[in-house]
């Protein structure tokens, strides 16, 4: 595992970025969290078990360390026929026990960072079209609603009635 640069964020939580590719290391995260199959298959492919049907342009899984423990996952990609300026944040999940003490917040920050070290501009993320909470959570985060997926995005996610958020990046 190699950690990346850490951020302190308002909530006072520092969150590390670690990239890595054991796929035991994922293991206590997919009994905690409920991603369903394509979660696993889509770690299965990131530790090398298996190839993805449709390449992407840039890949990157993380795990989310603080206080010496992993507390959640999360990833950043490129989509193929998406603006290359355009990042999406894929598979973001805290561990229960760690939920709305700021670790979320602090790894949106990271990931922020992270998305605007590889070129990007904007960071897009698809979410349940009912998931209030996870919608109102990226609002606070300074991401907007564009909209259905079905209409910013069709075909790029299995459920084309989730919704889409963005946010500017905004460059140093």
């Amino acid at each position: 595992m190699k950690p990346t640069d850490s951020l302190m964020a308002t909530s006072e939580q520092t969150v590390e970025l670690v990239s890595a590719k054991e796929i035991e290391l994922f293991l206590p995260l997919m009994r905690e969290i409920d991603f369903g199959d394509a979660f696993l298959l889509s770690m299965l492919h990131w530790c090398g078990i298996g190839k993805r049907a449709r390449p992407l342009d840039y890949w990157q899984v993380f795990l989310l360390r603080a206080k010496s423990q992993i507390i959640g996952v999360s990833g950043l990609y490129r989509q193929p026929g998406m603006p290359s300026n355009v990042c999406w944040l894929g598979w973001f999940a805290i561990r229960p026990q760690f939920r709305r003490q700021g670790f979320g917040t602090a790894a949106i920050h990271q990931l922020c960072h992270a998305a605007r070290s590889v070129g990007s501009t904007e960071l897009w993320v698809y979410t349940g079209s009912q998931d209030d909470a996870a919608r109102a959570f990226y609002i606070r985060l300074g991401f907007e609603v564009l909209g259905p997926a079905s209409d910013c995005a069709p075909g790029r996610t299995m459920d084309d009635s989730d919704i889409v958020l963005k946010r500017v990046l905004i460059t140093a």
